[in-house]
């Protein structure tokens, strides 16, 4: 040890440094509980690496020229081979039946016969040297057939043959050089160790990503931290060396001067980058972010939340309580309360926690006066957020650990506030803060649905009803205008006895109408009508009789055959007479509106025609059969030519219409007869 010590050289820390490293893996390889051959392997090269880097540093003679040093590296190789044979082949055999493979016993026949070759000394170096070059290119092909081989998996195999294929290529370099010049380098030499050791953390990441071994390698993150933050603090202090030494070199008379006064500075800066706490968290959550899984499954988690809120039914009045319960199950809390904030807190929910504190009604004023505007989420467990500072606590009046905002578009919608036992409480961390708005914006987006749901709702119950007042309304204008006819005709024709029987079949027609209108509105809905069958010309003659006589022109019936139809009379009446009395709106007085009536195959053709002022395509397209929608202003409902439309479509038939601007129109009803 004191020759150690008194020719130290860079190797030798090299060596040392690698030795310390491999047995930390080593380590790492042992509290791994799967059992396979790659493990076992894998931890036999380790151990043998350790051992190799040991003798090296501990050593004075030089590498090739000694029986052990021969075996080491020998034996690193085969196993590094038998490794490369595993990870190509089933590596869920057993130990015994894999070295049962003839190229497995075959290799280890060939190196170690190689290896008692080397011990007789009868080699030269230079050949001794050639030799183990050819296993390097061994080695290196097994290495490509190991990446081609690797398919979709390649990703995982990635660092594994990078770290093994720079350590064999500086090891190709090395030999190839000594072979040649019949020496190891000495400056090759002494890099090769510090080579072995920067591949280390690859090889880590291998073992950690490929999956077929089930190699489950864990770090504590703390460890990480600190052998990161000593990692980095002794490459500042290599680059501070070299700096100082460049001074020393090129500043003359004040190298002394200069060379201290930067040491001193160098190192303290270093200090306060050590001990600031911002570069430390900083660090922490690099370190957490791109060495370290993350600590939920985001893929599940987002599934069974999902799944959840699908089951939830939105017309259950416990719906922000089932809600409240899938925010929980999310997180593996179990004490919560839902507010929403209309502007004073109003709680829509709470599970297995009291009422609101006047402690927790302060925090959260509090919250809504800092934060408003931002979507911060708040852990009243720790001390040191200035929010939690500044409100000076008291932990025995709050059940709260979580404060998350709920915001929508016009600002801070609610709050949600979680709790559980001290055991399982969550630390907020950058991925819970993560995990917690990706759950929250999902949720919210449901609570958002919800409430729309219900507000559309209740407008499609308004709009309902504001649709069959809108029917009643319509219908009950054809009634007036009906017994205004009549009040009209009674002056001249009271005395009439056909009038007189005439008008109260009229009224009592009028009667039955209103009844049914009446029914409508108080059950909401269009009653069940009830079919007839009568003869369509008789129907249209006593239309234009009795309502189409307050308006001209007045509409003709040209000549036809009888055509009998079963249907609704009454509502097929009011179908026309709307068709009719649209046409009549939209004619001038010295115009005509005329009516044809014809039987093609089995189906009823009634077509209404007049001279009027005509619709372009695009009216027709856009506006003639879109409900509430009316050129006649205030004198119009806007829904005869859409319940002309439906009712059409809802017999069996069609509505059609051609029109031109200036020319006129002609509708087309065609329904079928039902005999």
């Amino acid at each position: 040890m004191q020759e150690f010590w008194s020719q130290l050289a860079l190797d030798k820390i090299g060596f040392s440094l690698t030795a310390a490293g491999y047995l930390f893996f080593f380590a790492l390889l042992l509290s791994v509980k799967a059992r396979n051959v790659p493990r076992t392997l894998l931890i036999g090269y380790t151990l043998v690496t350790v051992c190799w880097a040991l003798v090296y540093a501990l050593a004075a003679h030089a590498p090739y020229q000694s029986s052990w040093s021969i075996w080491l590296e020998n034996s690193r190789l085969l196993l590094l081979i038998l490794f490369l044979y595993a990870a190509l082949h089933n590596t869920h055999a057993l130990l015994a039946t894999f070295f049962q493979r003839k190229v497995v016993w075959l290799s280890c026949l060939l190196l170690i016969s190689w290896t008692l070759l080397a011990q007789l000394e009868i080699l030269p170096l230079h050949l001794l040297l050639s030799g183990q070059l050819l296993i390097c290119i061994f080695v290196l092909a097994l290495l490509e057939a190991l990446y081609r081989r690797s398919g979709e998996a390649r990703w995982q195999f990635k660092p594994l043959i990078i770290a093994l294929g720079v350590v064999i290529l500086f090891d190709f370099v090395l030999l190839a050089e000594g072979s040649l010049f019949r020496q190891v380098d000495a400056q090759l030499w002494s890099a090769r160790s510090f080579i072995q050791l920067l591949m280390l953390p690859m090889l880590v990441i291998a073992v950690r990503r490929i999956k077929a071994w089930n190699i489950r390698v864990y770090i504590s993150r703390d460890i990480v931290l600190q052998s990161s933050l000593v990692f980095g603090a002794g490459a500042y202090l290599c680059l501070l060396a070299l700096a100082g030494f460049y001074i020393r070199y090129s500043g003359g008379a004040w190298s002394e001067l200069l060379q201290a006064i930067f040491i001193v500075l160098g190192f303290a800066l270093l200090t306060a980058l050590v001990l600031s706490d911002g570069v430390r968290r900083k660090l922490r959550v690099f370190i957490e972010k791109h060495f370290f899984e993350n600590t939920f499954d985001y893929r599940v988690k987002w599934l069974e939340l999902t799944h959840r809120l699908r089951q939830i039914d939105v017309n259950n009045d416990k719906v922000h309580q089932e809600t409240l319960q899938a925010w929980l199950q999310a997180i593996g809390y179990t004490r919560g309360i839902l507010l929403r904030l209309d502007p004073q807190p109003r709680a829509l929910a709470r599970i297995n926690r009291p009422e609101l504190t006047a402690e927790e009604y302060r925090i959260i004023d509090g919250y809504i006066r800092d934060h408003q505007h931002s979507n911060w989420i708040i852990d009243l467990q720790q001390g040191h957020d200035p929010f939690v500072q500044a409100m000076k606590l008291s932990a025995a009046n709050i059940d709260t650990q979580l404060i998350i905002p709920i915001r929508a578009k016009d600002g801070l919608w609610g709050l949600c506030l979680l709790n559980a036992e001290a055991n399982l409480q969550l630390k907020l961390n950058w991925e819970l803060k993560d995990y917690l708005i990706a759950v929250t914006e999902q949720i919210a987006s449901y609570l958002f649905l919800l409430e729309a749901t219900k507000q559309l709702m209740e407008n499609a119950q308004f709009a309902a009803f504001s649709r069959m007042s809108a029917f009643v309304v319509h219908d009950l204008k054809n009634i007036t205008a009906q017994l205004g006819l009549l009040q009209k005709n009674a002056e001249r024709h009271k005395n009439n006895p056909e009038f007189i029987e005439d008008a109260f079949e009229t009224i009592a027609a009028s009667k039955r109408r209103m009844d049914k209108m009446l029914a409508q509105l108080m059950n909401k809905e269009r009653t069940d009508e009830t079919d007839s069958r009568f003869e369509v010309g008789e129907l249209i003659q006593q239309l234009i009789h009795n309502r189409c006589q307050g308006q001209h022109p007045i509409p003709t019936l040209a000549e036809h055959a009888p055509v009998s139809i079963r249907l609704d009379k009454e509502r097929f009446a009011n179908v026309l007479f709307h068709l009719i009395d649209n046409a009549q709106y939209a004619t001038p007085e010295n115009g005509s509106v005329s009516i044809e009536l014809s039987q093609k195959r089995d189906f009823l053709v009634l077509t209404i025609t007049d001279t009027g002022c005509g619709m372009s395509p695009d009216f027709i397209q856009q506006r003639l059969f879109k409900p509430f929608d009316s050129t006649k202003g205030n004198a119009g409902m806007g829904i005869g030519a859409y319940d002309a439309l439906v009712f059409a479509q809802q017999s069996g038939g069609a509505l059609e219409v051609q029109s031109e601007v200036g020319l006129g129109t002609t509708f087309t009803m065609r329904l079928p007869l039902n005999y």
